[in-house]
């Protein structure tokens, strides 16, 4: 990065503090989602940014909802304990999957749940999960509900609920029958409105047709063909909407945009990996909003320079459920993150920079092919050495630079 560049990258970077959070404000006119990524999953710095920037939201834009890059099913326990049924613990230990049962994720849902406690339930923050897989929390309340008010419902879809109890995002596609039992189930409860509601309540009902809306989702990604793992870019354009990745990542989008427009006119904060955030391929749910929304779509990439993360070393005989390891990852050079990390003169400040409207060179070297590190739940050695194309002002609006992480506090 030349100096004339890093200059500008210095004149318009603000600490990611609330004082410099209210110079960024500014910038957010009009938006109605603030994705906030991060490039690695086991990073405790990079989520303790996700969640400053969540409470600053919360606290000065207005934000009443909080949408999380994991299991819908799962965060509705998350959205129960920050209205305080239950305990935030039991609630983000819940969710399956490491990647969220952190320490930092249980001071957030803390903080949500004190926070509600104070105020009127019509200014209180929801939680919501937007990714359709690990539904098991969902089979669950609607088995319950329907054995209780409409058992009669239950024997067509029994064997596709059982199958989605536990499973995870990478096993074998669900059969096509079982699929359209749970499909077909939500539909005979949307169709079968007014005798559910007089057998139960109308809260009841709703909460009930939440978790089939839920369930159905899940079990048209489980049933979609998976394709390729880990597709390039150019691959990832080639795949049909049904395949698994496309379709995900939509259903993701579709869910972020569905809890932004039923809360108030504060933008909503939609807080997960990078791979979500990101406006790229279609395998990107980024992608998609920024197709729904337009320019009220704004993605912040959060970078990160140095230090150590946790992730799963794949291994070709690894256990069913791993524990993640610690991984010490140096500074490349050439890459995005290195650019800024040098623009701002290193040091531990984590620092934001706008890339909307920003001035010549800046928008020249924001248009710019380059490459940046990103890291998902599970990595190989090979990983921890790439390089990912980027084109930052393509499939971001605002950069967070991280200057060195340390592992997440995993629970």
């Amino acid at each position: 990065m030349d100096e004339g560049v890093a200059g500008e990258v210095a004149a318009r970077a603000v600490p990611v503090d609330a004082v410099g959070l209210d110079a960024w404000a500014p910038a957010l006119r009009g938006v109605r989602v603030v994705g906030v990524g991060a490039a690695a999953h086991g990073a405790r710095e990079l989520l303790e940014l996700g969640r400053r920037v969540v409470q600053w939201a919360v606290d000065e834009l207005g934000t009443r909802v909080v949408v999380i890059g994991a299991s819908e099913a799962g965060a509705t326990g998350l959205d129960a304990a920050a209205r305080g049924l239950g305990s935030p613990g039991d609630a983000v230990a819940a969710l399956g999957g490491w990647e969220y049962d952190t320490r930092e994720v249980v001071d957030l849902v803390g903080w949500l749940r004190d926070r509600n406690e104070m105020v009127a339930p019509d200014d209180r923050v929801r939680v919501v999960g937007a990714d359709p897989v690990r539904p098991a929390r969902s089979v669950k309340a609607l088995g319950a509900f329907l054995r209780a008010v409409a058992p009669d419902l239950l024997p067509g879809a029994r064997d596709g609920l059982a199958e989605l109890l536990d499973r995870e995002p990478d096993e074998r596609p669900l059969r096509p029958a079982h699929r359209d039992a749970v499909v077909g189930l939500h539909q005979e409860m949307v169709a079968g409105e007014a005798r559910l509601v007089a057998e139960s309540t109308p809260a009841r009902y709703a909460e009930a047709l939440d978790h089939a809306w839920i369930l159905a989702r899940a079990a048209e990604v489980a049933a979609a063909p998976r394709g390729r793992p880990f597709p390039s870019a150019e691959e990832a354009e080639q795949l049909p909407d049904t395949s698994a990745p496309v379709l995900r990542a939509r259903l993701v989008a579709e869910a972020v945009t569905r809890a932004a427009t039923a809360g108030p006119d504060a933008p909503a904060v939609f807080w997960a990996h990078d791979d979500l955030v990101r406006v790229g391929d279609p395998t990107t749910a980024g992608r998609h909003l920024r197709a729904a929304l337009g320019e009220a779509y704004y993605a912040v990439g959060g970078l990160f320079a140095h230090g150590s993360v946790s992730a799963v070393r794949r291994r070709l005989l690894r256990p069913i459920h791993p524990r993640p390891t610690t991984h010490r990852l140096p500074l490349l050079a050439g890459t995005a993150e290195a650019g800024l990390h040098d623009a701002l003169g290193g040091g531990t400040d984590e620092r934001l920079v706008d890339l909307r409207d920003a001035p010549g060179e800046l928008a020249d070297w924001a248009a710019t092919p380059t490459t940046t590190r990103r890291l998902g739940s599970v990595v190989d050695s090979g990983q921890l050495r790439a390089r990912t194309p980027v084109v930052p002002a393509r499939e971001y609006d605002a950069l967070a630079l991280v200057p060195r992480v340390h592992p997440a506090w995993i629970r």
